[in-house]
């Protein structure tokens, strides 16, 4: 297992303070001021799932960023209780920081049941995607890219879920037909059966790159200077069991972007063309002209 791999499942791995309280480790340095989103979602998402029964899983997540984080400090976790019933469960989780509080995230959680079923059509290009083994990394080619479009603390640091680019504005491919990101993504090592860890690490993922869809069309990233730059808030629904081990195709594009705010959308599919997953994340946009 990649040291990288080690240390997400550490991140996701919460200590318990007792009385529905957990503690995180706090997030690296990443080139941003803050703490990276995704750091917020997964960890929020592990305190939900600690505090049900083991058979409960994350159906959909609702989630506001009301404070940036400072990188290397810890965050507690604290669990309401809303609701449980029969089938559901709903708990709200607040992350504090000393004693501040940075982001709160409500869960609903659900025992899984069989029922009728929509299939829905993946992408028209689906079937002549390039297999993720063809392609190189992320973290490749950001080391041919000069100059970087991102800050270098987070185009080059190591992965614990390989991204392996299929569209975005720093391949030779471009955006897709929709203005936005694509990519494969897996576990850059085998992990455990766990399916409260994929849940959680899947929530960490979703952040990565999902609000930069916005700022494809006006030619920026966050890393602009004199761009600024901020999640808002974040919504995602499970659809499927998640696997990380397998590939898995992320989809994103832009879909508004108006009073200084822009809304992205993502999909998550297996490579039979299921979908796993569907999230989408608001952001706030400040351009220094």
């Amino acid at each position: 297992m990649t040291t990288a791999v080690h240390a997400l499942i550490d991140i996701l791995t919460l200590e318990p303070l007792g009385g529905d309280r957990w503690r995180g480790r706090g997030s690296r340095e990443d080139g941003a001021e803050g703490t990276y989103g995704g750091h917020l979602l997964g960890q929020a998402t592990a305190a939900a799932l600690a505090s049900v029964e083991a058979e409960r899983r994350v159906h959909s997540l609702h989630a506001y960023f009301l404070r940036g984080g400072r990188p290397g400090q810890a965050y507690e976790y604290v669990v309401t209780r809303v609701r449980d019933g029969r089938s559901f469960s709903v708990r709200r989780v607040a992350a504090y920081q000393d004693e501040r509080l940075i982001f709160e995230l409500t869960a609903s959680l659900t025992v899984p049941a069989g029922g009728r079923v929509i299939r829905p059509t993946p992408p028209p290009d689906f079937a002549t995607l390039p297999a993720p083994d063809t392609l190189p990394g992320y973290t490749e080619l950001m080391a041919a890219l000069d100059p970087l479009p991102l800050p270098a603390d987070w185009a080059r640091r190591e992965l614990a879920i390989e991204l392996r680019p299929v569209n975005a504005p720093w391949v030779a491919r471009g955006p897709s037909a929709d203005g936005g990101i694509r990519h494969w993504i897996r576990a850059a090592a085998p992990l455990p059966d766990d399916p409260a860890l994929h849940c959680a690490m899947l929530a960490y993922q979703s952040d990565e790159s999902i609000s930069d869809n916005v700022l494809i069309p006006f030619g920026v990233s966050w890393g602009t200077p004199g761009m600024a730059f901020v999640s808002l808030d974040h919504a995602l629904w499970f659809h499927r069991p998640v696997d990380l081990n397998a590939w898995l195709f992320v989809e994103q594009w832009p879909a508004v972007a108006a009073h200084g705010r822009g809304l992205a959308h993502g999909r998550v599919w297996t490579r039979d063309g299921d979908l796993v997953a569907s999230y989408t994340q608001e952001a706030l946009m400040r351009f220094d002209d």
